[in-house]
């Protein structure tokens, strides 16, 4: 008769974890990268926020503003002022970033 032993020998065993380490090892750093741009979006979308928030209490819009407001520890400075070209422009300043809208 034939013995049947189902294990798995040492090499095998060696190559399922080295295989496994490798996918660790190059999903990781790509969770940790997704994860940093989903906190930006987030900051992103409060700071959008905010500056919408501000236009609509300085509508009708009449003259220049500045606002600071602190949320989540994160300054965001929201302004709206004139253009050269007589246009409105709104912005908002937070960690090193700007957007303007007109």
């Amino acid at each position: 008769m034939r013995s049947n032993e189902g294990g798995f020998t040492i090499v095998e065993g060696l190559l399922s974890f080295s295989i496994v380490i490798l996918i660790c090892l190059l999903l990781f750093p790509l969770l940790f990268k997704i994860l940093l741009n989903l906190n930006d979006g987030k900051q992103d979308m409060i700071a959008n926020r905010l500056l919408y928030e501000h236009i609509e209490q300085q509508l009708p819009i009449t003259r220049e503003s500045i606002e600071i407001r602190t949320l989540r520890d994160t300054q965001y400075e929201l302004s709206i002022a004139k253009n050269n070209d007589d246009r409105w422009r709104a912005c908002v300043k937070y960690v090193e970033r700007k957007q303007c809208y007109e």
